[in-house]
């Protein structure tokens, strides 16, 4: 019986002692979840490094201001010559649109073909004359205006122009000093007839004795190779008393016809293209 007391007693010890496994497995349990938590936090400097590629956006942002200061100084120079449109264009269809609207500054230049409207203060002519105008005014270096005009083209109200200024291509100039009423000497008028003939134009200064109907000292021209002059201004061209046959452009019923004093016809290589030559 003792020994069976004993044999008890003993397993009991044994079972006594192994209970303690147990909560040593769940105090470790929660020691072993701690460290996970920690884990996640210490990776949140991953997004940090994203920072690197909004440094590279910037930077392609901070280069994008040299092609527009390039585009701005550019329009700068375009913008040079709008003054002088601003100021000889009080009311204007398509100067500022046309491309022709500055034309290179060398005699003989070639007109473009645009024949839209537009005005030069109260005066109507088309695009194609105000360009030549402009090429005149860059080829003269004087003190008279070659864009002060006193008649314009497409209209037929003096009858000293006999016709001349019923189509396009048709212009009649002021003599006087730009801005001033102090009238040209002769010499002055005479060369910005020849500037006007550089540019493309049969071009004439008028004084008295030249028409019967005369209404003061003014430079008529007439666009060679507008499509669209009056038959009057063809003729002043190339008819009988035309500018290529070395002559005045006035026909006898309204004073000519008499040699033209202003040294004869400058005649482009594009006006023998368009049919035109020297008929003297």
């Amino acid at each position: 019986m003792r020994v069976h007391l004993y044999l008890i007693f003993i397993l009991l010890s044994l079972i006594i002692s192994c209970a303690p496994a147990p909560a040593q497995l769940a105090t470790r349990a929660p020691t072993a979840v701690v460290p996970l938590p920690t884990a996640t936090p210490s990776d949140t400097p991953t997004p940090t490094a994203t920072l690197a590629p909004s440094a590279t956006a910037s930077a392609t942002t901070t280069a994008t201001p040299t092609p527009s200061t390039t585009l701005s100084s550019t329009v700068t120079l375009a913008l040079v010559k709008s003054p002088t449109l601003a100021r000889t264009l009080t009311r204007t269809r398509t100067a500022t649109t046309t491309p022709f609207a500055t034309p290179a500054t060398i005699a003989c230049a070639r007109p473009p073909d645009d024949y839209t409207y537009i005005k030069i203060g109260a005066h109507t002519v088309n695009t194609r004359t105000f360009w030549m105008l402009q090429l005149a005014k860059a080829l003269y270096s004087g003190r008279g205006d070659m864009l002060h005009l006193n008649q314009g083209s497409y209209v037929n109200n003096l009858a000293a122009s006999f016709g001349t200024h019923a189509g396009g291509g048709a212009v009649d100039i002021d003599i006087h000093v730009k801005n001033l009423s102090e009238e040209l000497a002769y010499t002055e008028k005479v060369e910005m007839v020849h500037a006007l003939r550089q540019a493309g134009f049969a071009a004439w200064l008028r004084i008295a004795g030249d028409l019967i109907q005369f209404n003061g000292d003014h430079i008529h021209a007439i666009a060679v190779g507008d499509r669209e002059l009056s038959s009057e201004a063809r003729r002043q061209l190339d008819g009988p008393e035309g500018y290529f046959r070395g002559l005045d452009g006035v026909p006898p019923d309204q004073g000519g016809i008499k040699p033209d004093r202003y040294g004869g016809p400058i005649i482009c290589a594009w006006m023998i293209e368009l049919g035109f030559k020297d008929l003297r």
